[in-house]
């Protein structure tokens, strides 16, 4: 493994073993199954699958960045001959990666029970909110273990950052006086997401071509950085 590879050995770290993989896609799948097969208003029902995304990214990258911390290794990690940027995104990219297949699960299950008339192009979409919905979260959770100094900081704090979160996002429903928020919602992605689940519960997609292309040029900005790290991992 070259020296300058922390997202090849971060992502092989997250994924080692069978037991806490299938841990995390068993109980994220858990704790989506009523928001899927149980009959209530779609906006619930996206609400819902949209919280459940976000505790798991944003608390599972905070706790997991924590224990670097605490443990030393992220400062061992530093020591290596590889620049601060490119350290930062290999732990960002191996981070969203390994919370990739839990959180897939939930949207490939809601997709499945709900999308009767769903089209490539709204799963293309889907896909890239969610994409870009994972990104946010990791870089919330890595702040969140930088600011806290012991274990009952980080999950504080970390509810905080969730509960600010789903109130931005219009998760919950906004006060007369926070109702500006909704004006950032389009550059919101996981409020992007949201809306998603929302259309694919009502049966409304309606992916427009200026969304299909930007959604296709995230993902495959993802997946070549990610295949690029993964290949060199040398400092470029």
């Amino acid at each position: 493994m070259m020296p300058g590879n922390v997202f090849r050995l971060q992502l092989i770290t997250a994924l080692a073993g069978r037991r806490r993989p299938a841990m995390r896609i068993g109980v994220t799948l858990l704790l989506a199954l009523p928001f899927v097969f149980v009959e209530m208003p779609p906006r619930a029902q996206a609400s819902g699958l949209t919280m459940i995304i976000v505790f798991t990214a944003l608390f599972g990258t905070a706790v997991g960045h924590a224990r670097l911390r605490f443990d030393r290794r992220l400062a061992r990690l530093a020591l290596l001959p590889i620049a601060r940027p490119i350290l930062v995104l290999d732990l960002i990219l191996s981070s969203v990666l390994a919370r990739l297949a839990p959180v897939a699960g939930v949207v490939g299950l809601f997709v499945l029970v709900k999308g009767r008339s769903i089209t490539p192009a709204d799963i293309l979409v889907l896909g890239a909110a969610l994409c870009a919905g994972l990104v946010l979260l990791t870089v919330l959770g890595m702040a969140v273990a930088h600011l806290a100094s012991s274990n009952a900081e980080v999950h504080l704090f970390g509810a905080v950052t969730a509960g600010l979160l789903a109130v931005a996002s219009g998760l919950t429903p906004l006060p007369q006086r926070l109702r500006f928020l909704a004006w950032l919602e389009p550059a919101n992605p996981v409020a992007r997401l949201r809306h998603g689940f929302v259309a694919l519960a009502d049966g409304a997609q309606s992916a427009n071509r200026a969304g299909i292309v930007a959604s296709a040029a995230l993902l495959a900005f993802v997946a070549a950085m990610a295949v690029q790290r993964w290949v060199s991992g040398a400092d470029r």
